[in-house]
């Protein structure tokens, strides 16, 4: 795996890191110019990571949403080289989300939500492996974990649902709060790989229904016929096909975004489970 230097960022990781702050902090502008670097020179091509939150805190976005976003970033680059997602499946499938990211502020430190992760996260029902580390683990490093496999045989729970939302790998980052009490944002962030899958499946689930109504257009056509109205089985029996190839995308595309919701809702559940027993609500 290559090393990145991580005060430094590509012009595509910035505008990324920008963007995803922004959102973040709904009231800032989506979207900042890049700054003008010239006479900032760097040992690597990039931008320096204090001119990219200088821009930031300029375009109105607080420090606090860019650490967020950067935890983010570090995450994407802890992760696997994955195959991306092309325009067709995104498409295809109505925009879904690249990555599920779900976050939450524990009151408690760092340290004593890593020993929290380190009894839960390889207990049941998570059962997830840490397989890789970068950085400081209680300062915004990125723990990698596995998710077991299709081999576990698992048709309920965590694992099942994570993995039909198309995650394969969930990372882990801690950002301490100051404050009067210890606490940090935890942040937990899977890359969603399912996206070109999901097109040859919903292709074929459209062809199916489009089958289907093919059928049914021209047992209708059929029908009518016999009856003695006067119709034209083929362009009846297309339009059948059509309206069934249109339901079955339709409803394909539904159960995909269902699917990635209920992997969002279990890793709610991940970090609720660390909350809970590094907070003392619940006992080792």
């Amino acid at each position: 795996m290559a090393e990145h230097d991580p005060e430094i960022l590509s012009e595509e990781e910035a505008a990324r890191l920008w963007e995803r702050a922004a959102h973040l902090q709904a009231e800032a502008a989506r979207r900042i110019e890049a700054p003008d670097v010239r006479g900032a020179a760097t040992a690597s091509p990039g931008y320096a990571l204090t001119r990219v939150r200088s821009a930031a805190l300029e375009a109105g976005i607080a420090n606090e949403f860019v650490d967020a976003a950067l935890a983010d970033l570090r995450a994407e680059r802890a992760a696997p080289k994955a195959k991306k997602s092309t325009s067709l499946a995104r498409r295809f499938l109505k925009h879904p989300p690249d990555t599920i990211t779900v976050r939450r502020v524990v009151e408690a430190s760092p340290r004593e939500v890593l020993s929290t992760m380190k009894d839960v996260f390889p207990d049941e029902p998570f059962r997830l492996t840490l397989t890789d580390q970068q950085g400081d683990p209680l300062d915004r490093g990125v723990l990698v974990f596995d998710i077991p496999g299709v081999g576990a045989h698992v048709t309920q729970g965590f694992v099942h649902e994570v993995r039909e939302s198309g995650l394969r790998h969930v990372f882990v980052t801690l950002r301490p709060i100051e404050g009067s009490t210890p606490s940090c944002e935890m942040t937990v962030y899977g890359p969603v790989t399912s996206h070109n899958l999901g097109l040859v499946v919903g292709v074929f689930f459209a062809a199916l229904s489009g089958g289907v109504g093919f059928g049914v257009g021209t047992l209708a056509a059929a029908a009518l016929a016999a009856l003695g109205v006067a119709t034209v089985i083929a362009p009846v029996a297309v339009g059948g096909a059509l309206v069934g190839s249109g339901l079955g995308v339709k409803g394909f595309r539904a159960i995909y975004h269902w699917s990635i919701r209920r992997g969002e809702k279990a890793l709610e559940g991940l970090i609720g489970a660390v909350a809970v027993r590094a907070q003392g609500v619940w006992g080792g």
